[in-house]
């Protein structure tokens, strides 16, 4: 089951982003970590994606991340329905997660978030 879903926002300045962001939504990020060249926050319902061009540029193209209860459950599900697995397993600072990219050509990232990170997320919420 789909428990969280985010809209991204790419960025080549994450601190100017997020400092807009904070003052828009009226708190701080959830979540802000690095990924590979990548530095992820989340605030709100927006995952802010910061980084050089050549490494945005894979993601662009992508929808998510879809935050699942069950990873394993939604992997079974996209490839009952006929998805292409792009990016099969991957591990992050997060949680671990997958790329599939579904038959209408819509390429989804599914994450399953790490116990950690599921609490910090909740918490920041209330």
């Amino acid at each position: 089951m789909i428990i969280r879903t985010y809209a991204r926002v790419f960025t080549h300045d994450m601190d100017a982003t997020l400092s807009c962001l904070r003052e828009l939504h009226g708190h701080p990020e959830e979540l802000r970590v690095d990924f590979a060249e990548l530095e992820i926050a989340t605030i709100g319902d927006l995952c802010v994606v910061a980084g050089p061009e050549e490494a945005l540029e894979r993601y662009r193209p992508t929808v998510g991340p879809l935050i699942v209860d069950d990873l394993d459950a939604a992997r079974e599900t996209a490839r009952r329905f006929g998805a292409e697995f792009t990016v099969p397993s991957f591990d992050s600072p997060t949680g671990r997660g997958f790329y599939a990219r579904h038959p209408d050509g819509v390429e989804m990232e599914y994450v399953q978030w790490n116990a950690e990170t599921l609490a910090r997320v909740r918490r920041a919420a209330h």
